[in-house]
C-alpha cells in the first residue's frame, strides 16, 4: 500500500535555550511548533521531544522562535503568537481553548470563565483549567496568562512559582496567591 507524499511527515526537530527560569526545549515538525517545555534541567526539558526527534541543529522556525524567547526572557514585549504552532490534533474544546489563550497579549491575564467562554463553552471555567494543565505548547500558547476569578494564581504545570515569574517577567505584579488589581493590561485581546 502506497503513500502519498502529502500525508508524510517530517520527522521533528528540537531545539533548547537555556534562561534564567530554566531550560526551554522546542519540537517542530512541518515547520510548525508541535512541543514545548520549560524545566529545571536540560533532560527535564527534552522529555516533550518524540523517541525519532533530532537534536542535530535548528531549523529556521525554531532559531526564529529561540530568538524571540531570548528576547522574552530578557523581559521584552515579544509577540509569540506570530510562530505557527500546531495542534490539530488535540480534542475539539482543548484546541479551542489552546486557540483562544494563544490570544491574550504579553502582560496581560484572564480568568478560566473568560477562557471558556472564548472556547465557545461559557460555562465551562474547569474545562478551560483541565485544557491548559494539558497544553503542549507552553510559552508559545500562554498558559501562564490564565488566572482563576478574582485574579487568583492557580494551576500550573510548572508550579506557582514559575507562573508568578512569567507573569512578572512580563509587568504583572503578583503576591503569592494573585495577580495585583490594575497591575495588567486590561486591553481586549487580539483576534484569533
Amino acid at each position: 500500500m502506497g503513500t502519498s507524499a502529502t500525508s508524510l511527515r517530517h520527522t521533528p526537530e528540537a531545539a533548547f535555550l537555556h534562561t534564567p527560569l530554566g531550560w526551554v526545549c522546542l519540537v517542530a515538525r512541518d515547520r510548525r511548533v508541535i512541543a514545548a517545555s520549560l524545566a529545571p534541567t536540560k533532560a527535564g526539558a527534552a522529555a516533550v521531544a518524540p523517541a525519532d526527534c533530532t537534536f542535530a541543529g535548528a531549523n529556521r522556525l525554531l532559531r526564529a522562535v529561540m530568538r524571540d524567547l531570548g528576547r522574552y526572557f530578557r523581559g521584552e514585549p515579544v509577540d509569540l503568537s506570530r510562530h505557527p504552532v500546531d495542534v490539530s490534533g488535540q480534542p475539539p474544546f482543548l484546541r479551542a481553548a489552546l486557540l483562544a489563550a494563544r490570544g491574550i497579549c504579553y502582560g496581560q491575564v484572564r480568568t478560566y470563565g473568560w477562557l471558556a467562554g472564548a472556547a465557545g463553552t461559557p460555562k465551562a471555567a474547569r474545562a478551560a483549567g483541565q485544557a491548559m494543565s494539558r497544553n503542549p505548547i507552553p510559552l508559545l500558547i500562554p498558559c501562564h496568562r490564565v488566572v482563576g476569578a478574582g485574579g487568583r494564581l492557580t494551576g500550573f504545570g510548572g508550579g506557582l512559582p514559575l507562573k508568578r515569574a512569567l507573569l512578572e517577567l512580563e509587568g504583572v505584579a503578583c503576591d503569592k496567591q494573585r495577580v495585583s488589581p490594575g497591575s495588567h493590561r486590561t486591553a481586549p485581546t487580539r483576534g484569533r
